[in-house]
């Protein structure tokens, strides 16, 4: 699989170069879909969860692929760290009583029922929230881009500029902006990370309805500082931020 990419949540207004977060993201594919999600809230999350009551983790989340079976993963799982706690040497399952023994076993099973596919880590370059809007939103829509060889510092400056705010009459109710870290030369296939986040995939389908226009002569040229390499929409399955 190519070079693969995940999430964030932040602040409720524009967010800059907030630097003290290290996103750790997983891509899965798994063969069967729902058992795998049942042994996801079954087994990780009391694991982490309990990761993020000790402060080994800042934020754990799993998400899952919508209506893209041609995809060729099915899940993210993200974790996020503090980087100045980061790395930590506790084991994960000894502290929910777990043996080496038992994690071992969950483990093997699990292996049987998945792949993993990929593992990046990026970091915050930007964030924005529509007002009020301090919980992590059920849709996200992550954008791999591909900066133009040498434009790096200037596209992450247009980016954030012209991302500052979102409109109370915008679907879209967040925004997050990432540069991949651990990993560069011709052959990655991205460098960048926007996110947009919905509510609920209702709205991210709804804000595609209207006219199309022609880009020529129509705002700025995004082309001259970066590819857009993929677009894929996800489902919140499960995160520690869950009441």
């Amino acid at each position: 699989m190519k070079k693969i990419f995940l999430l964030a949540i932040s602040l409720f207004t524009i967010s800059i170069y907030g630097q003290t977060k290290l996103y750790d993201n997983v891509f899965i594919k798994a063969e069967n879909i729902y058992e795998y999600d049942q042994f996801v809230k079954e087994h990780y999350a009391k694991i982490h969860n309990e990761r993020v009551k000790n402060g080994m983790l800042l934020q754990w989340d799993v998400w899952k692929v919508v209506d893209t079976p041609q995809e060729d993963f099915t899940h993210m799982v993200t974790y996020i760290y503090d980087i100045e706690k980061y790395p930590n040497e506790a084991t994960p399952y000894e502290m929910v009583g777990m043996t080496n023994l038992q994690w071992a076993t969950i483990q093997e099973e699990v292996n049987q029922m998945r792949e993993r596919v990929a593992q990046v880590k990026w970091i915050d370059l930007g964030s924005a929230r529509k007002k009020g809007v301090d919980y992590l939103p059920e849709i996200m829509v992550l954008n791999m881009m591909k900066v133009v060889n040498g434009k790096a510092g200037s596209y992450e400056k247009e980016e954030i500029k012209r991302t500052k705010s979102i409109s109370n009459n915008s679907n879209k109710v967040g925004w997050n902006f990432h540069r991949r870290i651990g990993e560069y030369g011709s052959d990655v296939y991205f460098t960048h990370a926007t996110i947009d986040w919905y509510d609920s995939y209702k709205n991210y389908l709804s804000a595609w309805f209207g006219e199309s226009s022609d880009s020529n002569g129509q705002g700025f040229n995004w082309d001259s500082l970066r590819e857009l390499k993929k677009m894929v929409v996800m489902e919140k399955l499960i995160s520690s931020t869950d009441k």
